[in-house]
Order: structure tokens, then C-alpha cells, then sequence
């Protein structure tokens, strides 16, 4: 455990430390999807922001036609992803990078259910100690509000390290996280 609060702690360091470059990759395929005709809610277009920890956040940037091209994934303190990537270097050879890949946004007008999937295809971290490797899929749903401030969702995190066990999807389904969602202005 100590061990792995000093991990965190040096991936903290690290982050905080090094600027965002973009890392030039372009690949990255988006995909909205709206059930029976329906179409985006308009009250979802924009930046949504939700907190996991003291640490961590969540935030997610739904354009107008729903596709997510903008993130920062609270992965190990927030981490700025866009179509491609982020690469960032920090002091000693001390590194992080993380390719972003197929994010989803799927609304449901029947029942104003809005499910999303955000896919991180991998990341590297260089740490004092080790060198981290594996990719994450993150998946959350809820209903959209219909005042347009809140987005109240089931979070599901899938996250696969080079060299451990792969995530248990049994306990992950059975467990999902709350977190709410708040929309922010961004001007």
C-alpha cells in the first residue's frame, strides 16, 4: 500500500510539473449515437466537470453534435487529452503518455439516459521507479437534467496494466461509482 501511495505521489509530481504537448496523433475515431430520430440535448453541448477525489477530476467537452473530442482524464490527477494525445516530459527522463482513442456518445431520448465511452488505447508513465503501461475504457451513464446543471451518472472503469491481473468486470459492473457532473462556464 505505501508503496503505491508513493507511486501515485511520483505520478502527482510528475504531472504537475510537466507542460502538455499534443503528440501529433490524429487517428482517434469519435462516435455519436441518438436513438429513434432523436437529437443531442443542446443543454449537454459545452464542458462538464465532476470531482473523484481532492486530487482528481473528470471533464468532459460535449460539442454540438455530441462527439467528444476534449477530456481531462483523472487518471493520475487530471490529464488533458485531445484527438490524439498528450505527451509531456518532466525532470531526469521522466515522461507520460497517453493516447487518446474512440470516445462515444450515446443518448437515449425516451428515457434521457446518456451513456459515454471514453477509451484511453494507452499510456506510458516513467517513474523514478518503474515504467507504467495498459490502457483504460471508462464508460458512464445517467440521466441528462433537465435544468441543465447537473448530470448524475454510474461510472465504470476498466483499467488494464502491462504485467498485472486484468480488471475483474463482474466486480466492476457490480460496483459502479457515483459522481455528479456540473455544468461549467468556460469563458
Amino acid at each position: 500500500m505505501k508503496q503505491l501511495l508513493v507511486l501515485f505521489g511520483c505520478v502527482v509530481f510528475l504531472l504537475g510539473l510537466a507542460g502538455c504537448q499534443n503528440a501529433g496523433r490524429t487517428d482517434s475515431s469519435v462516435g455519436v449515437i441518438i436513438e429513434n430520430d432523436g437529437a443531442f440535448p443542446q443543454v449537454m453541448v459545452g464542458v462538464w466537470q465532476a470531482e473523484v477525489s481532492r486530487f482528481s477530476k473528470w471533464g468532459i467537452k460535449f460539442e454540438p453534435d455530441g462527439s467528444i473530442l476534449k477530456i481531462v482524464h483523472s487518471l493520475a490527477g487530471p490529464v488533458k487529452l485531445s484527438e490524439g494525445g498528450v505527451y509531456a516530459e518532466g525532470p531526469e527522463g521522466y515522461y507520460y503518455v497517453f493516447a487518446m482513442g474512440p470516445c462515444e456518445a450515446n443518448y437515449i431520448p425516451g428515457t434521457g439516459i446518456l451513456k459515454v465511452k471514453i477509451i484511453v488505447d494507452h499510456y506510458e508513465i516513467k517513474l523514478p521507479i518503474d515504467l507504467l503501461e495498459g490502457k483504460i475504457e471508462d464508460y458512464f451513464e445517467g440521466p441528462v437534467s433537465e435544468d441543465g446543471k447537473t448530470w448524475k451518472v454510474n461510472w465504470r472503469n476498466y483499467g488494464w496494466l502491462d504485467g498485472a491481473d486484468p480488471p475483474d468486470p463482474v466486480v466492476i459492473e457490480a460496483n459502479p461509482i457515483e459522481l455528479v457532473f456540473t455544468k461549467i462556464d468556460i469563458e
